[in-house]
């Protein structure tokens, strides 16, 4: 059980990713991406990050970190500027997760960071934007069978 679940103020720890974690970070990639596109009007198969060879392939190539409280509750993956990935587990969020990990992540990039939100995905929009980031740009892009249209955030020093 972790200090979240047993209802204690989290010890904040972010670490560097390792191979141990993998597990625990698919299992969160599941749920966090069927949240993210819960909004997009249709039913979306969510495809485990380790059967999509595209995503899993920019995941090993990425700076990863993680959030662990006694267990891997949230990651966020960066990659030459960018922001690829800031996932965590429904059962944690709302408790400073998120904002650990963005702010570890923008330590490491000082010249800031880009990223893609999904624009139906409300509650991402507002947690960036309160972080300082403002949308520039907006593509669509397709995500097993079905296109999805993304707002391209920036950090105010990217």
């Amino acid at each position: 059980m972790s200090e979240l679940d047993a209802g204690l103020p989290p010890a904040i720890c972010v670490r560097q990713f390792d191979e141990a974690d993998f597990a625990d970070v698919c299992r969160i990639y599941v749920g966090a991406k069927r949240d993210e596109l819960a909004y997009e009007g249709q039913a979306v198969d969510i495809i485990p990050l380790e059967e999509d060879a595209v995503i899993l392939a920019a995941f090993r190539e990425s700076d990863v970190i993680v959030y662990d409280d006694g267990g891997v509750v949230g990651f966020a993956a960066m990659f030459d500027g960018q922001l690829r990935a800031l996932f965590v587990y429904s059962e944690a969020r709302g408790r400073g997760v998120g904002h650990a990990l963005l702010n570890a992540a923008l330590a490491r990039e000082p010249g800031g960071l880009l990223l893609h939100v999904a624009e139906s995905n409300l509650n991402a929009r507002q947690f960036y934007e309160r972080s300082g980031f403002g949308v520039v740009g907006r593509s669509n892009r397709h995500y097993n069978g079905i296109d999805v249209t993304y707002l391209k955030m920036s950090s105010s020093s990217a």
